[in-house]
C-alpha cells in the first residue's frame, strides 16, 4: 500500500503553465544553455514532451507579461521596408506576416490580443 501511494506521488504529471513558468524564470534570469537543455530533459524524463507547444505558448506569453515587451505581428499584403518603425518600440518583438488576401494595407496584432485593421480586404468586406 505505502509503495503504491510513492509511486503514485512520483507519477504526477505537471501542468503545461507551471513548466512555462520554469522556463520563463530560466530565460529572465538568463541562465545557460545547460539549464535549458536540463528543462528539455525533464520534460522528457517526465513524459512531457507532447505539451512542448502548449509550453512554449504559455511561456511567450508570460514572458511578455513579466518583462513588460510586446509581440507586434505586422499583416502586410507585401513586404516594405519600414512597416515595424510605424508601430514598434525598441524593446518590442516584431514579426512581419505576407499576406496577399489582405490586398493591399495592414493589420497589427499587439500580444495576440489587440487587433488594428487597416487593410483594403476589410473596407471591402464593410462595403459589401
Amino acid at each position: 500500500m505505502i509503495i503504491r501511494i510513492i509511486r503514485i506521488a512520483f507519477c504526477v504529471k505537471y501542468k503545461a503553465k507551471i513548466y512555462a513558468q520554469v522556463l520563463v524564470d530560466l530565460i529572465i534570469e538568463k541562465k545557460s544553455k545547460d539549464a535549458i537543455g536540463r528543462f528539455i530533459k525533464l520534460l522528457g524524463k517526465n513524459g512531457d514532451m507532447k505539451k512542448a507547444k502548449e509550453i512554449i505558448s504559455l511561456a511567450e506569453g508570460l514572458y511578455f507579461q513579466k518583462t513588460g515587451k510586446r509581440k507586434i505581428i505586422l499583416e502586410i499584403a507585401r513586404k516594405t521596408k519600414n512597416s515595424a518603425d510605424l508601430f514598434a518600440k525598441k524593446n518590442d518583438v516584431v514579426e512581419e506576416k505576407i499576406n496577399p488576401e489582405l490586398i493591399a494595407g495592414i493589420k497589427v496584432i499587439i500580444n495576440g490580443e489587440k487587433q488594428l485593421d487597416f487593410s483594403l480586404q476589410k473596407r471591402l468586406q464593410e462595403i459589401l
